[in-house]
């Protein structure tokens, strides 16, 4: 989707904030019942939800900052 004009880009009824969020949980959400599934550590969950995390910073921040 990038170099899409706005106009073609999908909208979310939520906000960004809270759609970067519910995609956050979601993804931890299904990565640890993956792993529960298959007896993989715990810190595969842990590794997943800090890259989650910082991957939803980034998007925020870019988000926010075409937005101003």
């Amino acid at each position: 989707m990038i170099g899409l004009p706005p106009s073609l880009l999908p909208r979310s009824p939520l906000p960004p904030s809270l759609s970067i969020a519910a995609w956050l949980v979601g993804s931890i959400w299904l990565v640890a019942i993956v792993a529960r599934a298959f007896g993989a550590p715990g810190g595969i969950v842990g590794a997943t939800f800090a890259a989650g995390l910082v991957a939803g910073i980034a998007e925020w921040l870019a988000i926010g900052r075409r937005q101003r």
